[in-house]
């Protein structure tokens, strides 16, 4: 695999890679790995294609010609200096990295769901000729100490892994490029304030519940949920729901299907799918999210 060779289910493997002129930077390297740490899910989208995200899960790293399966093999060393080496367990024996030339994250393949794309994520990505050789995706971790986590990477190769852990399975090797780690405060960037009273359905003929829009993106809608344990007990991880908006002083209504994002004791964030047009539910494309946006922008209560 591009310069790794597995031999066992606990070994990392070697073989020549290309020369890579530059080194890497082994603090940023260490900062970008306690970020996306091997196991950690993240979310990622084509640089060019902020509005399409998918979700991933880190299987690997790859540094210099090693294959890593686990954090529990990966100890970092500091000099008298403070300068910062990785120390790779290789079958109880030790392997210090001082020089970093390459470093990867190793994600699995498994294609694209349609049912968490809208239509037109959809016939991008068809379009696109994104997840080949050389493309260039934002990854984003679910590790947000001091921002989000964001970290650009091009994709190395796409191959079917033939021994380790991960034997018979495909996966894409993204290259990380260590300089472009970012922490982004995304609810300040990205998320509009608000207070409005919108209705949650589960279908058609389950509601209506009072809740309050309390802020919004293009994309999604977060949810104040009223007191009722009875509620809380139905809103599972990516159910469907119907969010109803009424905007009197626009004249303006919107009822919109979704799926639920994630939840808390007192929120549930859900991604928008399709809007009610006539008398069915028409996917949300980019000119109904900017209507819909620019409509809850007027509302008195946005700010």
């Amino acid at each position: 695999m591009f310069g790794f060779m597995a031999k066992s289910t606990t070994r990392k493997g070697k073989s020549a890679l290309p020369e890579v002129p530059k080194l890497l930077d082994n603090e940023r390297v260490v900062e970008v790995m306690e970020c996306f740490p091997i196991g950690g899910k993240i979310r990622y989208f084509p640089v060019l294609r902020k509005d399409i995200v998918l979700e991933s899960l880190i299987i690997a790293y790859g540094l210099n010609h090693y294959l890593v399966y686990t954090q529990n093999d990966i100890h970092v060393e500091r000099s008298s200096e403070g300068t910062p080496s990785i120390v790779l367990d290789d079958d109880w024996k030790d392997v210090t990295l001082r020089e970093l030339y390459s470093f990867c994250f190793v994600i699995p393949d498994v294609g694209v769901t349609n049912k968490d794309l809208d239509y037109v994520s959809k016939a991008a990505l068809k379009s696109g000729g994104w997840f080949q050789r050389g493309e260039q995706f934002t990854l984003m971790s679910v590790f947000t100490h001091k921002g989000v986590p964001h970290v650009d990477a091009r994709i190395r190769k796409n191959v079917l892994l033939k021994e380790g852990y991960y034997a018979n399975h495909s996966v894409i090797v993204l290259e990380v490029q260590t300089e472009t780690l970012q922490h982004v405060d995304q609810r300040q960037h990205h998320r509009i304030k608000t207070q409005i009273p919108v209705k949650l359905f589960f279908s058609e003929e389950e509601g209506p519940w009072e809740c309050l829009l309390v802020d919004f993106t293009e994309s999604s809608f977060k949810l104040r949920l009223p007191e009722s344990e009875n509620l809380k007990h139905q809103l599972a991880r990516r159910r469907a729901v119907i969010v109803a908006v009424d905007l009197p002083v626009q004249m303006r209504s919107f009822i919109i299907k979704g799926r639920i994002l994630r939840r808390d004791e007192e929120h549930v964030v859900v991604a928008l799918k399709s809007r009610l047009m006539g008398d069915q539910y028409e996917d949300i494309d980019l000119m109904t999210a900017l209507d819909l946006k620019a409509c809850l922008l007027q509302h008195p209560h946005t700010r």
